[in-house]
């Protein structure tokens, strides 16, 4: 007797099985399918045309929302209250919109319908003519889409008011062209014996498809008079009954061959597999890996309660090894936070109580100094009438013995040397007292205590100040380059910024291990004040670049460095709306260069004075 497996006997019996059903039902399904498919078809095409409908409309609306952002963008607001003085930001800032990446005619009227500009002067229509601007100006409308003509071409026309403070200064309009609507680049198959038209007032602005004879439906849109049209080809639909029915015939065959090769199948499915699925599911969970869930839901009720019992286990398993993951990785996110936050503080506080010291000292130093510049004035007085009294009674005496005594006495105590020598030593001394004076007053600048609110500050007066105090670190093995742009005075914290010059120029100096050149240079560039400050160290290597602003990050000796000075800078130059960015080759030098932004207020107003190119040490 020849044995046959179950997986072939589950499939020869489905195969006879589903040939007979298929010949007594194929003649119904078909002459079936022909008296419905009519009334499908109208369905789907109703459902089509809503779907159409809706889209066209969902484009509209995007857009709308889309120009409706644009026009809250405060340079838009301050463009209507202020339109001389912002007339070039307005352009700038129109000049990049785009909506979804394309960009579009859009235009900026004010509160009486004036254009105060257009992005396209070759598309552009009298808004003050239309009839939906004084109901979008007088706040009756929240917005507006609709239809207008240029030059014999239709635009979808759309506008948004602009308000401030409940009131409306203007309307930001945009043109589209009306076949942007359905922008696709081929063909869609969706108007394959279809046709759409867009009408306004009885009139056809566009089609989509092409020219159908058939029954056609109207669909009206909510604004502008306008609606849809569509056309539906009849000989399409016949042609695809035709086509469905074949299609039907072929997918029965196919789903005869495929039911009886799933029957043969069937055996091995559900008796073989499931048990080679637990096996590796068990191996997975083993390893530690991904989890893989069973499906409950099984046919063989043994291997259901099987399955329910594995994933049951399995998911106990899998919460307990995230629940511990998680608490891991928090508890090392939170020591990690209270690392930088402890460091940061430090820090703060260490620079807050330096500037407080170093201005209480320069203070207390500067009344001493004060006075001893006035007694050297007053000694260097008193010499020169010394002097000038010893002339004086040597030249008048007229005894030889009194001139003889007079020389004597002179010779003894070395008067004209001491005369000759005072002179100098003074002027010694009071040059000493006025660097000190000049390092008394760099330091005072240098540690000032910054207030809550930003004040005007003039970075080159900081920088000045900064290299005065840094300067002995630098003095015996750099030489200093210094040129100084004319600069306006910004809006900072002159305290803090002081801190991040300090941090570049002694990094600068430690990056020089024999000999170098460090190169200090401000300008304006693109409404930006621009700090270079470029070194002829050692300079960076590559793979260190993005991590040098980290904080700890450092490639200093253990002892000689935090790692907190590029980081505190750099988010000094944040807080302040700029940037600082660094160009370093190693074995050439490193180049940092901070950007500062000046406030369009502040354009021609509290300028620095200007410093002249120097190439010299302090």
């Amino acid at each position: 007797m020849k044995h046959i497996s179950i997986s072939y006997a589950l499939a020869r019996f489905v195969f006879l099985s589903c040939l007979t059903l298929a010949l007594l039902t194929s003649i119904l399904v078909v002459s079936h399918v022909v008296t419905s498919f009519s009334q499908q078809q109208d369905k789907v095409i109703n459902r089509e045309i809503a779907s159409i409908s809706k889209n066209f409309l969902l484009f509209l609306s995007h857009r709308q929302t889309l120009l409706s952002e644009q026009a809250h963008t405060p340079v838009m607001v301050q463009t209507l209250m202020q339109p001389e003085s912002n007339i070039g930001k307005i352009q700038d800032h129109m000049a990049d919109l785009s909506m979804l990446g394309k960009k579009y005619p859009q235009s900026l009227l004010d509160f009486q319908g004036n254009i105060l500009h257009t992005t396209d002067h070759t598309r552009v229509i009298d808004f003050r003519q239309t009839s939906w601007l004084s109901g979008l100006l007088s706040g009756q409308a929240p917005h507006y889409i609709g239809v207008e003509t240029i030059n014999g071409r239709h635009y979808w026309c759309l506008a948004v008011p602009i308000n401030y403070q409940q009131t409306i200064e203007g309307v930001l309009t945009a043109l589209l062209p009306l076949g942007e609507i359905y922008p696709q680049k081929t063909a869609d198959t969706r108007f394959q014996g279809l046709a759409i038209e867009i009408l306004k007032d009885k009139q056809s602005l566009i089609r989509f498809g092409e020219q159908l004879k058939g029954h056609s439906l109207q669909i009206p849109w909510p604004f502008s008079q306008l609606s849809l049209r569509f056309t539906v080809d009849d000989e399409a639909q016949n042609q695809q009954v035709f086509t469905l029915v074949l299609q039907l015939g072929l997918l029965i065959i196919v789903a005869i061959a495929l039911t009886t090769l799933l029957a043969y199948l069937y055996g091995y499915r559900y008796l073989v597999k499931p048990v080679f699925m637990v096996a590796k599911a068990t191996d997975e969970l083993d390893k530690g890996g991904n989890y893989l869930k069973l499906k409950e839901e099984f046919r063989i009720k043994e291997f259901s309660e099987l399955f329910k019992k594995f994933n049951h286990m399995t998911a106990q398993v899998n919460l307990r090894e995230v629940a511990l993951r998680q608490s891991y990785d928090q508890l090392s996110q939170t020591i990690e936070e209270l690392k930088q936050s402890e460091s940061q503080l430090v820090q703060a506080e260490k620079m807050a109580s330096l500037g407080t010291l170093a201005a209480g000292i320069a203070h207390e130093i500067n009344n001493p100094i004060g006075f001893i510049k006035s007694n050297l004035d007053v000694l260097q007085d008193y010499a020169q009438s010394l002097k000038a009294c010893h002339e004086e009674i040597t030249a008048h005496s007229t005894d030889e013995q009194q001139k003889q005594n007079l020389s004597l006495l002179a010779e003894k105590y070395d008067l004209d040397y001491i005369f000759s020598d005072i002179a100098p030593l003074l002027q010694s001394s009071l040059t000493g007292v006025e660097r000190v004076i000049a390092i008394i007053d760099s330091l005072k600048t240098f540690a000032r205590v910054d207030q809550p609110q930003k004040s005007l500050c003039d970075i080159n007066e900081g920088i000045k100040a900064t290299i005065t105090m840094a300067w002995n670190e630098l003095k015996y093995h750099c030489r200093l380059h210094q040129e100084f742009g004319r600069l306006p005075q910004i809006p900072g914290y002159p305290g803090k910024l002081n801190q991040v010059f300090m941090n570049l120029l002694i990094n600068a100096g430690q990056a020089i291990t024999d000999q170098g050149e460090i190169f200090i240079r401000t300008y304006e560039l693109n409404q930006n004040i621009v700090i270079e400050i470029k070194d002829t160290g050692c300079g960076i290597k590559p793979e260190n670049i993005n991590q040098i602003f980290n904080p700890f990050y450092t490639s200093k000796a253990v002892g000689q460095g935090t790692g907190l000075g590029l980081s505190i800078s750099h988010d000094i130059i944040l807080q302040h709306n700029g940037r600082i960015e660094v160009d370093s080759k190693p074995g050439e030098g490193t180049c940092f260069t901070i950007y500062l932004p000046i406030p369009a207020q502040d354009e021609h107003t509290n300028e620095a004075p200007t410093s002249t190119p120097a190439a010299t040490t302090p």
